[in-house]
């Protein structure tokens, strides 16, 4: 037994590590406005995940609490839509939320990969690697009617490169 563990613990130590790459941008939610941080992170093993951070989220005129937790929504909520010079790509998806454990006055949105294999998030990266693109991040209300929250993220052209480098593991045979 204690073998078996001894191979598991070498096995995660050399694996490969996580690659995430970060950018700023702003989010509104009608007239009311906070800085974000597009977080995306490359996990050969399991795809591209994009973590949103809203900071000083409180006072924002949205539902943050029907997002977060276990009994959140899993209602594909979530557009994510690039323009760049080559034209415009969308896709909808699921995102989880929570308040951030540090600081306790930001709330995170993931849109992890799916279990079924998919990858939601390939064309977006794709996409987002070319130069002058950006990113609207489009979370629906789950309450009909209700205004949206809308982030948004250009990718400065110095980061193209590193963005590449940081997703190309997960892009690896697409």
């Amino acid at each position: 037994m204690g073998r078996r563990i001894a191979a598991a613990l070498l096995a995660l130590s050399t694996a490969a590590p996580a690659a995430a790459l970060e950018v700023q941008g702003s989010a509104a939610v009608g007239s009311e406005q906070r800085p974000v941080t597009l977080r995306l992170d490359c996990e050969p093993k399991t795809g591209i995940a994009a973590v949103l951070t809203i900071a000083r989220f409180e006072g924002l005129p949205f539902d943050f609490d029907a997002f977060e937790g276990p009994t959140g929504s899993t209602a594909p909520l979530t557009e994510l839509r690039v323009s760049n010079a080559a034209g415009v790509r969308t896709t909808r998806a699921r995102a989880s939320g929570a308040v951030a454990v540090d600081p306790s006055t930001s709330f995170v949105f993931t849109v992890a990969p799916t279990r079924r294999g998919e990858a939601p998030l390939r064309e977006v990266a794709l996409a987002l690697a070319e130069p002058g693109a950006k990113l609207i991040w489009s979370q629906s209300a789950v309450k009909k009617g209700a205004t949206p929250l809308l982030a948004t993220i250009s990718i400065p052209e110095d980061r193209n490169a590193a963005l590449r480098t940081t997703l190309g593991p997960c892009l690896q045979g697409f």
